[in-house]
């Protein structure tokens, strides 16, 4: 078993994945064991082109006592939560703070996401856009976690059997 498969178990335990699938009660969950709220913020897909995940199709940006996910509004709600849930594999993964490039992102597109996110600081955008590291192990282990979390929704439920009913319950 791979170290990735080992720790979605464990994260799989300790934030337990709804059944049936329901991505307002996982995203609570994952809030709860974070112990820090957050928001998800549809946006025009064109205003995170060369930022966030890979295709700019997601951007977690870390407040100082919240989270704010971004993602592009004009996608499939598979695709939506898909993003949603690489971007909490990020915060379970503890994907934190990275160092930032010497070469900083231009300002139009601070000004953009400012303007968008007028709550969030200019700081924390510098600071995510600053990000340098979307095509590491960190984004393929996030991406990872988002199919893990997707295949585990999807799957049916299994029945506990006659068998296991008798002779496998806990006898305390």
């Amino acid at each position: 078993m791979t170290g990735m498969d080992n720790r979605f178990r464990e994260l799989a335990q300790t934030v337990p994945i709804p059944r049936p699938w329901d991505l307002p009660t996982y995203l609570n969950a994952v809030a709860a064991h974070r112990g820090r709220t957050i928001t998800l913020l549809p946006v025009d897909t064109a205003i995170l082109a060369g930022t966030g995940c890979g295709t700019g199709s997601g951007l977690w940006i870390a407040k100082h006592d919240s989270d704010v996910i971004a993602y592009g509004a004009d996608t499939t709600e598979w695709h939506a939560e898909h993003i949603i849930v690489h971007e909490l594999g990020h915060m379970l993964l503890g994907h934190g703070a990275e160092s930032s490039r010497t070469e900083k992102s231009p300002t139009q597109t601070y000004a953009a996401i400012a303007g968008l996110l007028p709550s969030i600081s200019p700081e924390s955008i510098a600071h995510v856009l600053g990000r340098s590291d979307y095509e590491s192990t960190r984004e393929r282990d996030a991406e990872t976690f988002a199919d893990l979390v997707m295949l585990q929704a999807m799957r049916p439920q299994r029945r506990e059997s006659l068998l296991h009913k008798t002779f496998f319950r806990d006898r305390r």
